[in-house]
């Protein structure tokens, strides 16, 4: 059987990866955004047929011994690629709406669109899910938004339908992160000498490479189906990145705590196994340095 990688954009936002081979399919990557390196992955899989999701429901087939296929997406071309994992990454992040059709999409894209899709794969053998889930979504439920309500939803249906691994993420960066992260606007701020606005109160964040995150992830595949967390060593206050950050070039960057804040790490009373793999052997100050210089050679002031 050939091997198969499948990318694909999510559903409704902006261009990001989807990692299938002939056993697995991936959806999406919303959070963890650049963690899955299309590159990367086709090295590591050596793939025989590579499936690129594009939007508009087509699909784009690219093979080594002929020219790209363009096709319409169809339970039919599914068929042809069965698998009974589903790596679900996909996700809409809006954690305050402001009106009625904002709150729509959030619960069409975080529940409605996942479950139709696994009720088509269950069709074709669909019979485990490993589902990425936001910190956000462990603090009680009095902390919780209409975003973490509706992924938790869909795990909930999921678990009534399939064999389910839910793995939750913390705040990730990377290489080509197009996202407004706080570590990326930290850096950005730095390099044109512009004031990093903080919350007034100490709040703590944990940050995972994305290239940690996509091998925790991949080891993922083959655990016990229950509840994992990806948190790494990379404990630090919203404080204290900011001044490691500025003085990277000692930059004439103030920061000023003027913000309001919450500290929702220290809301959570229980967390789940860490399954956290330390793969880039780097301390976190290395790797900030390295963020922040790889953001410099593009960034216009």
């Amino acid at each position: 059987m050939s091997k198969i990688l499948l990318l694909s954009a999510t559903f409704v936002e902006h261009e990001q990866t989807f990692l299938y081979d002939n056993e697995i399919h991936i959806i999406g990557i919303g959070k963890v955004n650049a963690a899955v390196e299309t590159a990367r992955l086709i090295n590591l899989y050596k793939p025989d047929v590579v499936v690129n999701f594009g939007r508009e429901k087509k699909i784009t087939i690219y093979q080594h011994s002929a020219d790209p296929i363009n096709k319409d997406l169809s339970i039919e071309e599914l068929q042809k690629y069965p698998s009974d994992l589903l790596l679900h990454l996909a996700t809409y992040y809006n954690p305050k709406p402001i009106n009625r059709a904002e709150e729509e999409l959030i619960e069409k894209s975080n529940f409605h669109f996942p479950k139709s899709l696994c009720n088509i794969l269950k069709n074709v053998g669909l019979k485990r899910i490993i589902s990425s889930s936001s910190y956000l979504q462990l603090p009680d439920l009095k902390q919780k938004s209409l975003y973490s309500e509706t992924k938790n939803k869909f795990v909930s249906w999921a678990n009534s339908e399939f064999e389910v691994t839910e793995v939750f993420l913390f705040d990730t960066f990377g290489k080509n992160d197009q996202r407004s992260k706080v570590l990326d606007v930290f850096i950005k701020n730095s390099i044109a000498n512009r004031d990093i606005q903080i919350p007034s109160i100490s709040v703590d964040i944990n940050l995972t490479h994305v290239e940690e995150v996509a091998d925790s992830l991949i080891s993922s595949i083959g655990l016990t189906p229950n509840q994992y967390m990806i948190m790494s060593n990379n404990h630090i206050t919203i404080r204290e990145l900011a001044e490691s950050i500025i003085s990277i070039e000692k930059t004439s960057t103030k920061i000023k705590a003027t913000m309001k804040g919450n500290n929702l790490l220290n809301k959570i009373n229980s967390f789940p196994e860490n399954i956290y793999i330390n793969s880039l052997k780097k301390n976190f100050y290395e790797q900030i340095k390295n963020q922040y210089y790889e953001i410099k050679k593009t960034y216009s002031i």
